[in-house]
């Protein structure tokens, strides 16, 4: 049986043996399929957003600051060993000072400033990237000047930035991947340009593309196991909040939810509408048609209540054997009482035969009590449900088969 995909709603199989087989599994079964993606480094547009978004997360930042200090410490370490160490050419001291005061230290504050200002966690990926490029740039710039002065900077020092910024600040291959190809280009076009011996340019021009080349492999390897971990975090986040039958949130991850949600209606005085249900004579249908057959009705619903709540703001859960939980944000009391309506005759509509309901209705039917409100900072999601566990109670009274709102 194929691993779900976090980013696809597929309809999960009834038997519970299998799905736990797939539980055991699906972690390396969903590498597997989306390996194509992982190899080329690029999820569909919503898993990329999503992962651009842990990529960007405060522990990343916080690092990335850390580097960032660390880059200025040793450009300010260079220029006082070159002044107070070395005997240079004041001119080349001069140039030196101007570039990497003026240009490597001020890109270095930029993104150090994008990635501790609250504000600018937007900017930490592309500051730190330009942050990276000017200075590897600058060093390029640096190495070509000094043979003014018979001075050899190795080119080392060119590719150490791009090494901190793809291996230890984690900046994305694929957003520093051109520009690593134009340093790469450059720098090799200007050694060839330098009135060195052929042989010197030539073991320059080797070793900077073997370190260039294994830094891009070694980036490559660090982008595809963190997308691989990244997945399988989301595999399990997936299977953790999710109910193995149904596919719907399981009560603790619709709890959870569901305080989000209330949160975010009392901030924008929105409405909201929370709702329990109950599969209507649901005991005796297991007793006398079989646990399989139960299994496959509460899947059948749970595609009903699914196909009611695809928006953005509306939740859906299993709390219970025979027993979901809906909640649905912004829409106003009369939309909510025909949306409750249409509910209840779709689970009718399903014509699931049910012989031993006591009535004459002979097939399965839902219950459901709502609760309509905007809630305010002190309303507890708690409370609201058992309000609607109430009205479900009060629909049951009433013969089943129906919904009340308050």
């Amino acid at each position: 049986m194929p691993a779900r995909d976090p980013a696809m709603h597929s309809q999960p199989k009834v038997s519970r043996q299998r799905l736990n087989r797939a539980d055991r599994s699906g972690i390396s079964q969903l590498a597997k399929r989306r390996m194509r993606e992982i190899m080329r480094l690029r999820f569909t547009p919503p898993d990329e957003a999503r992962f651009s978004a842990a990529n960007s997360n405060r522990l990343r930042r916080y690092l990335r600051a850390i580097y960032m200090l660390a880059g200025i410490s040793v450009v300010a370490a260079v220029l006082l060993i070159d002044y107070f160490v070395l005997t240079v050419p004041g001119d080349f001291l001069d140039m030196r000072w101007q570039v990497g005061l003026g240009v490597m230290t001020t890109a270095l504050l930029v993104a150090l400033a994008a990635n501790t200002l609250p504000g600018g966690k937007r900017l930490s990926e592309w500051a730190s990237t330009a942050a990276v490029v000017i200075c590897s740039l600058s060093m390029l710039y640096q190495r070509n000047a000094a043979f003014a002065w018979d001075i050899d900077i190795p080119t080392a020092f060119i590719a150490l930035p791009i090494f901190i910024g793809l291996i230890l600040c984690r900046v994305r291959l694929l957003v520093l991947l051109p520009f690593h190809i134009l340093i790469y280009s450059v720098t090799l076009t200007l050694e060839f340009q330098n009135d060195r011996a052929r042989d010197y340019q030539l073991g320059q021009a080797y070793s900077f593309t073997l370190l260039m080349t294994t830094i891009l492999a070694g980036a490559w390897v660090v982008e595809v196991y963190n997308r691989s971990t990244w997945l399988r975090r989301e595999w399990l986040r997936e299977i953790s909040s999710r109910d193995a039958l149904t596919g719907l949130l399981n009560k603790r991850e619709f709890n959870r939810e569901l305080a989000r949600l209330f949160r975010l209606a009392a901030r924008e005085k929105r409405p909201l509408t929370v709702a329990m249900l109950d599969v209507d004579h649901f005991k005796a249908y297991n007793d006398h048609y079989g646990h399989p057959s139960g299994d496959r009705c509460l899947v059948k619903i749970a595609e009903v209540l699914r196909a009611r709540t695809r928006r953005g703001g509306d939740l859906a859960g299993r709390v219970g054997g025979e027993e979901f939980a809906l909640a649905w944000y912004g829409n106003d009391r009369v939309t909510v009482t025909m949306m409750l309506e249409q509910l209840v005759s779709s689970v009718r509509d399903l014509q699931i035969e049910h012989e031993y309901t006591g009535s004459a209705q002979q097939q399965l039917t839902l219950s459901a009590g709502a609760r309509w409100l905007i809630p305010d900072a002190l309303d507890d999601p708690n409370d609201v449900m058992h309000e609607a566990d109430m009205l479900l109670y009060e629909s049951k009274q009433a013969g089943r088969n129906c919904y009340r709102l308050r």
